[in-house]
Parts: structure tokens; C-alpha cells; sequence
């Protein structure tokens, strides 16, 4: 049964990482509610009337309706635009220093924040009593909507890091022409394209703050990708297990070996994989090794080097040199 208090298992790290999988495997287990990218309800999925993960538009889903109705009375355009508008004021990566520290806040942006926390507690509580869930897995993924949160006592916050080799993920992102198929707009039907250096640039940024965030805010995790689809039921175990959620594992039916059955789910944003359902095999995406010229694997391992180290990625399961 739903408490008042929602337990929220957030995801955080970068795209392209396997979150939106990650998450579809955990929204599977008894008791577990997975909503995608939560970041995104004010930002675009409300505004542009996006699919929700059950193929439904945004305005037609009965779940989300039901979380807009018990959290705010109904999605009304003025309410999403302000709470969009205040989400940019203080859940920004520009703001971390700011949400850091209390000192560096002036009142303006105290009360912004207050008002912040104050919605995100009403949006996952409501998601709780609507899904009547114990545990909500929010993909999010960007530390500064987590490190506003975190002294939000009436949100139970689970931390779980998952970090990818970095250029796997630059790789994935420098591809062209990729669906976005939650997108109704038919100018926003692709997903964005970065350069290598850039988005190597971008993942050791968010690899350097989310081990900062891990090591302050407890409990938490970091799982790395390329564990969780070679062993997925080991890895998803110890995780939920060091997140004080072991519990849930023994409940799950749905994993088996590298097989796992996805049921349909709600959640928005992501990866096109979020309308897969049924069973998938779980494989790693490693195109990068045969396909990432050799110019860019250098632009993309020198950027990365330290997080790289931090995470094992020089080394094989032998023990061998992977750089």
C-alpha cells in the first residue's frame, strides 16, 4: 500500500546510457512504477500533448490524467507553463553551486525552490496513489532536479548511478536520423545529434557530478550498463539490495537470465525502446568498437580518461588492457 511518504528510486546519469531499459526492467517487478523521464511532464511532454509510453497522447492517458487531476486538479496550460518556467530557475545545471549551498541563495531563488519541492512531492505522491506503487523509478537522469530534492524530507530519495563507457554513448549520439517517437510535432520527430567531442565533454561533466552526488546523498548506487545487459539479474539484485529495495527482487518473475518481459508502462520521454514490449533479449549496444573511427575513440578517451578509470573501463574482465 501507497504511504504518504513516496519512495523515489532515481535515476541518475548520461543519455544514452540504458536508463530508459534499466528503468522498463524495474517498473517490471510487483510494487515498482516506472514513469520515464519525469524531468520532462512541465518542459514537453504536457505543453506538446507527447505519447506516454502506452502509446496514448499525453492528454488521452487515463494514468497521467488521473496523477494531474489528484496532484494539481488537472494539467491546466497556465499551471505547466509557470512550473515549467520555475523548473528552469533553480533545477538547472547552472544552479548546482546555488543548490549546493544555502549560503549563495537569495530569497527569491529560496522561495522558487520551495515551490519547486512543493510540486515534485505532489507529482510523485500522486503518481504513488495513482499507481498505488511502493517504489517510483524516475529516469530523469540530470543531477540538478535530484540535488534540489535533496533535503526534501517528505520524498524517500534512492540514488542509482548508471554510467556507460563513454564512447558508446558518444557514439550513439552522433547518429543521425533516430526516432523520437513519443514526439507529436513533426519537426521534433528525430532525436538530437552531438558531436563525439562534445557529448565526451558533456559525459565526463555528468559522470564527475553524479560520483559528487552519490557520495553525499545515501543511500545510492552506481551500476555500470555494460554489467546490467551481461548480467542482468545479478546486477539488478545487488543494486535494489544496496538501496535497501532487496526486498522486491525475490517478487519479480519477469527476468530470466538475459530475458526479460516487459509489460506496457507509462513512462514518457527516452529512448524509442519505451514502447517495446514483451520479451526482449538484452544485449549490449558496443557497435562503437567497430564502427567509432579511430580519430574520435582518441577525442573521446582523452576526454573521458578519469571517469574511464574511476568506473573500470580499462580493464577487462581478465584483467586486460580495454583502452
Amino acid at each position: 500500500m501507497a504511504s504518504e511518504r513516496p519512495t523515489v528510486l532515481y535515476i541518475v546519469g548520461a543519455g544514452r546510457s540504458g536508463s530508459t531499459v534499466f528503468e522498463r526492467l524495474l517498473g517490471g517487478f510487483p510494487g515498482f512504477v516506472n514513469v520515464g523521464e519525469l524531468v520532462e511532464v512541465f518542459r514537453q511532454i504536457a505543453p506538446r500533448n507527447e505519447r506516454c509510453g502506452c502509446g496514448s497522447l499525453f492528454e488521452d492517458c487515463p494514468f497521467w490524467q488521473g496523477v494531474g487531476e489528484r496532484a494539481f486538479g488537472g494539467w491546466d496550460p497556465d499551471l505547466v507553463q509557470e512550473n515549467a518556467l520555475r523548473q528552469r530557475r533553480v533545477a538547472r545545471q547552472r544552479y548546482l553551486v546555488k543548490l549546493a549551498s544555502e549560503r549563495l541563495r537569495d530569497r527569491h531563488f529560496e522561495n522558487d525552490l520551495a515551490k519547486y519541492c512543493e510540486v515534485q512531492f505532489k507529482l510523485y505522491q500522486a503518481i504513488q496513489q495513482e499507481s498505488k506503487a511502493d517504489v517510483i523509478v524516475d529516469a530523469s537522469k540530470a543531477v540538478a532536479p535530484l540535488v534540489a530534492l535533496r533535503n526534501e524530507g517528505r520524498i524517500d530519495l534512492r540514488v542509482l548511478h548508471l554510467v556507460r563507457d563513454v564512447r558508446g554513448v558518444s557514439y550513439s549520439w552522433a547518429k543521425s536520423d533516430v526516432r523520437r517517437p513519443h514526439a507529436t510535432d513533426e519537426g521534433r520527430d528525430t532525436m538530437a545529434k552531438f558531436s563525439i567531442g562534445l557529448t565526451s565533454a558533456r559525459w565526463t561533466r555528468m559522470e564527475t557530478q553524479a560520483a559528487l552526488v552519490t557520495a553525499v546523498m545515501k543511500p545510492s548506487v552506481t551500476v555500470r550498463y555494460e554489467d546490467l545487459v551481461t548480467n542482468p539479474r545479478k546486477t539488478t539484485e545487488e543494486a535494489l539490495s544496496a538501496l535497501g529495495l532487496g526486498g522486491f527482487w525475490r517478487q519479480g518473475t519477469h527476468l530470466r537470465g538475459n530475458v526479460a518481459m516487459l509489460p506496457p508502462s507509462h513512462g514518457i520521454s527516452g529512448n524509442p525502446s519505451r514502447f517495446t514490449t514483451g520479451e526482449v533479449t538484452l544485449r549490449a549496444d558496443e557497435q562503437w568498437r567497430s564502427k567509432l573511427r579511430r580519430r574520435d575513440r582518441a577525442v573521446s578517451t582523452a576526454l573521458g580518461v578519469l571517469p574511464l578509470m574511476a568506473h573500470g573501463y580499462f580493464r577487462t574482465s581478465s584483467g586486460e588492457s580495454d583502452g
